[in-house]
């Protein structure tokens, strides 16, 4: 072989390992890619069931399923009205996140989605439930308080969310929300008493 066509080898190879880097890096890019997709999605998961969001669903949950019975007679509408726009303010991450998740999914990866339909996938029942619990909260709150509840912007955001999930056949149109329409409601609170865990 010439000295030409060592050279020319020595350019084929360089280009090839060249190539081989790009593919390399793009496939470590990819899986980084879709990695902090679906940690995004549990992270927003995690915010809505544990820490001072959990805490605050157990008192929503008592007004959705309950009366507002020992809140009213202990005057303890502040804590029950805080518990009402720390979840809705959780709700409004989670579209945010989502939001952002679509916007941010790259076209030439096709399972770019995946982590919108896992994070879909975990929340939707929270959101069905919240439908209807937050529209019985509101009206229980605003019967103790004598006065209108002004979540008009932190509940648009949940709107969204629910609206989307519905698009996408993941919950029931039945439910509205900010408005919980008892005879139309699937909601189980509507579907006469829930039984006891341990039950037969």
């Amino acid at each position: 072989m010439t000295t030409d066509d060592w050279s020319a080898l020595a350019g084929v190879s360089s280009t090839a390992l060249a190539l081989a880097a790009v593919v390399v890096a793009l496939v470590a890019f990819r899986a980084e890619h879709r990695r902090a997709r679906f940690e995004t999605a549990r992270a927003l998961h995690q915010d809505l069931t544990t820490g001072e969001v959990a805490l605050a669903r157990r008192l929503i949950g008592s007004l959705h399923y309950g009366d507002f019975g020992s809140l009213a007679r202990t005057n303890d509408w502040a804590s029950a009205l805080t518990a009402y726009f720390t979840l809705l303010w959780c709700f409004e991450r989670i579209e945010g996140g989502r939001t952002a998740l679509l916007r941010g999914g790259v076209r030439s990866f096709p399972r770019s989605a995946d982590a919108v339909r896992y994070l879909d996938g975990l929340v939707a029942w929270h959101v069905a439930e919240y439908a209807c619990g937050f529209a019985v909260a509101r009206r229980k709150l605003a019967e103790a308080a004598a006065t209108e509840i002004a979540d008009g912007e932190s509940a648009a955001s949940f709107q969204r969310l629910l609206r989307a999930l519905q698009d996408d056949g993941i919950i029931d149109r039945r439910y509205s929300a900010g408005d919980c329409r008892e005879s139309g409601c699937p909601c189980s609170c509507h579907q006469g008493p829930t039984p006891e865990l341990g039950s037969d």
